[in-house]
Parts: C-alpha cells; sequence; structure tokens
C-alpha cells in the first residue's frame, strides 16, 4: 500500500530549513568542484539590466558562434576601451 503525506497549503508555502546541526563539522565532506555560481578565479560578478531584445540579439548571435554571451561581452568590452580616443 502506497503512503499519502498530507500537507497544509501553508506548510508547502513555508520555506525549508536546512538543518546544518545534524551534520557534525567535522563529517562534513570537503566540496571539491566549486560551487554553482561560483566565479572563476581572477574574475568578478558583474550584473546589468539590459533591453530584452539586446539580451536575445546577443544569445542569438553567441548560438552562431558557438561561444557564450560572456565571450562576447567581454569580447566587446575589450574592443571599446582598445578603441577609446
Amino acid at each position: 500500500m502506497e503512503q499519502i503525506d498530507f500537507v497544509t497549503i501553508e506548510e508547502q508555502q513555508r520555506p525549508r530549513k536546512r538543518n546544518q546541526a545534524a551534520v557534525a563539522p567535522s563529517t562534513r565532506k570537503p566540496s571539491k568542484a566549486p560551487r554553482q555560481g561560483a566565479v572563476r578565479e581572477g574574475y568578478r560578478r558583474l550584473t546589468a539590466d539590459i533591453p530584452a531584445d539586446l539580451h536575445k540579439r546577443l544569445k542569438m548571435q553567441a548560438l552562431m558562434e558557438d561561444r557564450s554571451v560572456t565571450e562576447l561581452i567581454v569580447q566587446a568590452a575589450e574592443y571599446l576601451l582598445r578603441n577609446r580616443d
């Protein structure tokens, strides 16, 4: 027979807390892979709000060139700064 758990709407909407006390610090495994969203060594994260159509064009160009949007933006910024008066 299958077990059915009944959860109230309030319980579903309540954010879950991770129980860090359940695992002693000495028994935690050190993470070998960089955490998701981590910035590579020597890099800085940049957040910018850009128009949706520009974002779409950047994504399409990156796909056509088999490159990342980050690579396109870095190349454009380097070009701009190199060619300033």
